[in-house]
């Protein structure tokens, strides 16, 4: 019983950084699944080779850079692995196990430009929504100066 004396249980178990660590990580596969493989592979599989997924994917970056913003989480890890994860993902499109673009030869220049222009978005939008911006003698995220009845406790 020395030894919790001398260290204390919140040092044994890592204390509130452990916890931080752990909602981070939980945040990370979060918006792993939800703004990077749902997105990416419903929008592929709606527009297949249409020019329109361009546009479509650079508008619903805003949304998912939107959701970061209001947990205030920072992408830089999570743009990283969707930046690595990516490449592999549209070069696995089409293979023989996928059945959503059997028979359709796909066109990987757009789907590698459209995932890229989104996942460039989706940090740029992130970091722009989260800038400190000086409101009288506070300093709030950007888009919580849009909604003036959100206050900090």
């Amino acid at each position: 019983m020395l030894w919790a004396m001398i260290l204390g249980l919140e040092d044994i178990f890592g204390g509130t950084s452990i916890l931080s660590f752990l909602i981070w990580l939980g945040f990370t596969g979060l918006f792993y699944l939800v703004c990077y493989l749902a997105a990416l592979n419903t929008f592929d599989h709606i527009t297949k080779n249409s020019l329109i997924k361009i546009p479509l994917m650079v508008a619903i970056a805003p949304v998912a850079a939107f959701l970061m913003s209001i947990f205030n989480y920072n992408p830089l890890m999570l743009f990283l692995l969707m930046m690595i994860s990516n490449y592999f993902r549209v070069k696995n499109l089409g293979g023989p196990d996928d059945q959503r673009f059997k028979g359709l030869a796909l066109n990987r220049p757009l789907f590698y430009t459209a995932s890229y222009l989104y996942i460039i978005a989706l940090y740029g939008f992130s970091a722009w929504l989260q800038s400190p911006v000086e409101v009288g003698d506070l300093t709030l995220p950007l888009w919580k100066t849009w909604f003036p009845d959100i206050h900090e406790n």
